[in-house]
């Protein structure tokens, strides 16, 4: 599900979930008027369209990965020069696919993976932002984090011309919870009340009661949430 907030006028956001190519990501656009609307789309219609047209999978996911979100990278990158209108843009992406034993995750910028088991929730992910570089540096503590600006972001996709990208793998079990989502949750939610919703709703009613939560404490921001299920 995705939400344009309480403060927002438009949503530049994007999403993908498909249980067929076991495929699903979150897009949060940023630059100008329009440039994150466009960038965020683009992003995640160009990851689609790239496993989508796999012949085959002789190349590890991680590295179809990589080389899907240069692509993304690029796309978005060369239609920002291309349009003066749309120059500065680019998008988070956090996305993840799956083969038949492990969940492959790719990330750039400040969205986020989440697994949740066990009754307890593991944030895969690194945020590509200042205040979380602050907060692995030591220079402030979580409870201080919702204080700074959140929103100055130090790695995104199409912004430069080449991306560095984040990849991790992990098994997957049976029972395991993933949750990808945009900064619109994680700025208004803290990870204490996401680990209590997934505890006690099933994935749909989770997902829409994390966007509400994130609207009745704020919504400041765009909120994008998909959580699915290793069955």
């Amino acid at each position: 599900m995705t939400d344009i907030g309480r403060k927002r006028s438009s949503n530049q956001d994007a999403f993908l979930v498909s249980p067929e190519l076991r495929l699903f990501a979150v897009a949060d656009g940023m630059g100008g008027h329009s440039g994150g609307e466009v960038a965020s789309a683009l992003a995640i219609k160009t990851l689609e369209k790239f496993f989508s047209d796999l012949s085959s999978e002789e190349e590890k996911p991680t590295v179809l990965l990589q080389n899907c979100f240069e692509l993304c990278n690029k796309a978005i990158y060369d239609e920002s020069s291309r349009n003066p209108e749309l120059s500065g843009m680019g998008t988070t992406m956090s996305a993840c696919v799956m083969d038949s034993e492990w969940v492959h995750i790719a990330q750039v910028g400040d969205s986020r993976c989440y697994l949740y088991n066990n009754n307890e929730l593991f944030q895969i992910t690194e945020d590509h932002s200042q205040v979380y570089e602050m907060l692995k540096a030591g220079l402030i503590n979580e409870a201080s984090m919702h204080t700074f600006h959140k929103n100055v972001i130090t790695r995104s996709v199409g912004y430069e011309e080449t991306v560095q990208v984040d990849l991790f793998s992990r098994l997957a079990q049976k029972g395991d919870k993933y949750l990808l989502c945009s900064d619109g949750l994680t700025g208004m939610v803290s990870n204490e009340q996401i680990a209590q919703v997934l505890q006690n709703f099933g994935i749909e009613e989770a997902t829409k009661n994390l966007i509400d939560l994130a609207n009745l404490q704020g919504g400041e921001d765009n909120v994008s949430v998909i959580i699915f299920e290793i069955k």
